[in-house]
Order: C-alpha cells, then sequence, then structure tokens
C-alpha cells in the first residue's frame, strides 16, 4: 500500500498571470486544493519537493497529507499540467478525499515470472498496463501483480486474475484480458500482413491511373515521330 507524503503549502494572496509566472520563477509551483469538506483554495507548493512527492513508487497515487497553515488534509495530486518542454510541473490540482469512502484510481499491473513462461517460443503480449479500481484511500496499492509464470501459447490472464486489495472493486470488466501469449508469427504471415494493411504499396488513385495512362499515350507518340 502506499504510505503517506508530508508536502507543506502556502496559500496564494495574489492570483493571475503576472504573479504566477513570478511563483513558478521562484521555484514554486501553483496549486488549488477542493474536494471533501475543503473549500476551493488557491496554494503553491515548493517545485523540488513536490517532484519528489510524485516520484516514489506509489507514482501519481501517492497520498499526501498536505499542510497548508497547519491544517492537514488527505490529498492526491491530480490534473497536473506538464511545461511541453521542460517537461516540470507548472500546475497541479490536489484533490482532498473522505478516507472512509472509495475514491477511483489507475493502478499499474506488475507482471511476475516473464522470463518463466513456457519453452514454447510464444510471444507475452501485455495489452493492459493500468486497471481502474475503486478502494479507500488509505488502501490505495502501488501496483497490482499478475504471475505468468508457465504459461504457453494460446493461455490468458484476465482482470479477473489480479487480486485486490480488501474492500476495493474493479471499475472495468473483469472478463477484459490483461495477458496473452501468441504463437509467433512467420516472415511470410508478417508479409501478407503488411500487405493486407497497405504497408508494401498502396492500390493507386484514380489520378495516379490517369497520369499512368497519359504517360503511356505520350510515349506511344513519341515512337511514332521517331518512326
Amino acid at each position: 500500500m502506499s504510505k503517506q507524503v508530508s508536502l507543506t503549502a502556502e496559500p496564494r494572496t495574489e492570483l493571475g498571470k503576472g504573479p504566477t509566472g513570478r511563483l513558478r520563477r521562484t521555484g514554486r509551483v501553483p496549486a488549488i486544493v477542493y474536494g471533501y469538506e475543503v473549500e476551493p483554495t488557491a496554494v503553491h507548493v515548493d517545485a523540488l519537493e513536490l517532484y519528489h512527492v510524485l516520484h516514489t513508487e506509489a507514482g501519481r497515487n501517492v497520498m499526501i497529507r498536505l499542510d497548508i497553515a497547519g491544517d492537514t488534509t488527505l490529498v492526491f495530486a491530480r490534473d497536473l499540467q506538464i511545461h511541453p518542454i521542460r517537461q516540470e510541473v507548472v500546475h497541479v490540482d490536489f484533490l482532498a478525499v473522505d478516507r472512509n469512502a472509495q475514491i477511483s484510481v489507475e493502478v499499474p499491473v506488475h507482471l511476475l515470472g516473464e522470463d518463466d513462461t513456457a519453452d514454447d517460443n510464444g510471444v507475452l503480449n501485455q495489452i493492459l498496463y493500468t486497471v481502474p479500481i475503486a478502494v479507500k484511500p488509505l488502501d490505495v496499492p502501488n501496483y497490482l501483480e499478475l504471475d505468468v509464470t508457465g504459461l504457453a501459447i494460446g493461455d490468458v490472464k484476465r482482470v479477473e486474475d489480479l487480486t485486490l486489495p480488501d474492500g476495493a472493486d474493479f471499475e472495468i470488466e473483469p472478463e477484459r484480458t490483461v495477458v496473452t501469449i501468441n504463437a509467433p508469427i512467420s516472415e511470410d504471415a508478417l508479409e501478407a500482413l503488411e500487405a493486407e494493411a497497405g504497408i508494401e504499396q498502396e492500390a493507386p488513385t484514380a489520378g495516379d491511373e490517369e497520369g499512368e495512362a497519359a504517360a503511356a499515350s505520350a510515349d506511344e507518340d513519341a515512337a511514332g515521330d521517331e518512326a
């Protein structure tokens, strides 16, 4: 389960593009806190501290104890805005939650035994890398494990094969496929698939056909002139 991580926030007294830009230049990240028993409040946090908070094993599902002027609120980071060039967080929403009520989170799926599947040259294909679940904040797992040891060609693992924390529920159909073991594809079959998909060559358009016909006619005329 993800552990709680502390983060200190300070209220924003000035709003708008100018003050926000000045905050960012001093190493602060503008944010807003809203949700359970919290009036929407504009705050700012230290950029380096926020980076470390978001880079624990829990990732963006890390549970944060946000301290604002001595009052602590349990929050999750949501709706991060990332700078397109520097890849830095330029704004973040903190969602306050009730520790006794379920929340919706996307949890990564970690595979176990990938090197111990059946020795039949099967190709492991992971289809779902995260799974949405409803779970109480204190029970949010860092990831869900799925054992693929011994799987052979044709075998399938589904969402229902994942183990949830007590009291949690899937927010996706349990029959959805997570992992399959496929037979290796031959070069001939791959070429056939590429040809069918139009990768090898595209069918000529009407314009191309007219151009080819005109070129052929021009060649015939040229041949007649030379004669």
